[in-house]
């Protein structure tokens, strides 16, 4: 396997290691009295029973949503991945993150009403359970504006849609008390910022997913707002001459984001964000998944760039 591919299974994993939910403090609503028809990610039209006991979620993310609406004593399966809330790891374990790792003779086993994955890479489980006649909804957010479509479809196949629309409600006044606190900030004023998602090779998140989204929002520039795909290799040369004022990436990445380590890239010491050791960690497990907690991520992220206006 050479090196670009490691780095796409890697980011896929990253990006996956969605942690469960926001608190899980949500209160039930009845339950939907037909069965609700899903558009998924796929475009697929999914039946889903009108009362869905036992899901199973094939993503972090997943899970985080499913305890957010108040559905957790619905949720009977889950990945590896999935340690938020605590709940979440007590829970039977069907896999990782990517098809070839999840166990669809685990799934079958918990007798699911219902199957949720959080990614397009994870079709083929889609597929071989669809044969099966278990119904697979498949969510792969890239905007802050899918994940709150994907919160509140949630809400509606658990039967839990006030819970879910106040989940997002939440949500979007987070991310607009972060939009109005950087909102008089000048344009020149404004740090550069380049996003690290991986180091071999380079690669960062374009202007076409949540976390390049993340960024604008809470006021910084992203030196490849130019970028043309979601989440694009990069070469050192151009960061270099791009010179970010920050340089931001997941916790997960911790251990190559140290300021030495940054400072020993060929090159790299001549970067301002080097110089002014101005080198970032957001958690991973929330800047890194499409759910809930997304929004707590965008007000760590501006607490980061503007310190002096926590």
């Amino acid at each position: 396997m050479n090196r670009p591919i490691r780095a796409v299974a890697a980011l896929l994993v990253a990006l996956a290691l969605a942690a469960c939910a926001a608190t899980p403090t949500a209160t039930p609503t009845a339950t939907p009295t037909a069965a609700p028809q899903i558009t998924d990610a796929l475009g697929r039209q999914v039946a889903v029973p009108a009362t869905v006991k036992r899901i199973v979620s094939l993503a972090p993310s997943i899970t985080e949503i499913i305890f957010a609406v108040g559905a957790g004593p619905q949720l009977v399966g889950d990945t590896k991945y999935c340690n938020y809330p605590p709940e979440a790891d007590a829970l039977p374990e069907i896999g990782g993150f990517t098809a070839n790792t999840i166990s669809v003779e685990s799934i079958v086993a918990l007798k699911p009403d219902l199957v949720i994955g959080g990614s397009a890479a994870q079709v083929p489980v889609a597929e071989a359970l669809a044969k099966l006649n278990i119904p697979t909804l498949i969510f792969d957010p890239k905007t802050f504006e899918e994940v709150y479509r994907n919160i509140e479809q949630i809400g509606t196949v658990t039967g839990r849609a006030d819970a879910a629309k106040a989940v997002v409600t939440k949500m979007r006044d987070q991310v607009a008390a972060v939009q109005q606190r950087v909102a008089s900030i000048p344009a020149d004023k404004r740090p550069t910022v380049f996003y690290e998602v991986f180091d071999a090779p380079l690669m960062t998140a374009g202007p076409g997913t949540f976390i390049g989204q993340m960024l604008g929002l809470a006021g910084a520039i992203s030196i490849f707002a130019d970028a043309t795909e979601d989440y694009p290799q990069v070469s050192a040369e151009a960061i270099v001459s791009r010179d970010p004022a920050v340089i931001v990436g997941p916790s997960s990445h911790g251990d190559k984001l140290t300021p030495a380590q940054v400072a020993a890239r060929p090159g790299w010491d001549k970067i301002r964000a080097v110089r002014d050791s101005r080198i970032a960690l957001i958690d991973g497990d929330m800047v890194s998944r499409p759910g809930p907690r997304l929004a707590d991520a965008l007000a760590a992220l501006a607490d980061t760039l503007y310190p002096a206006q926590k």
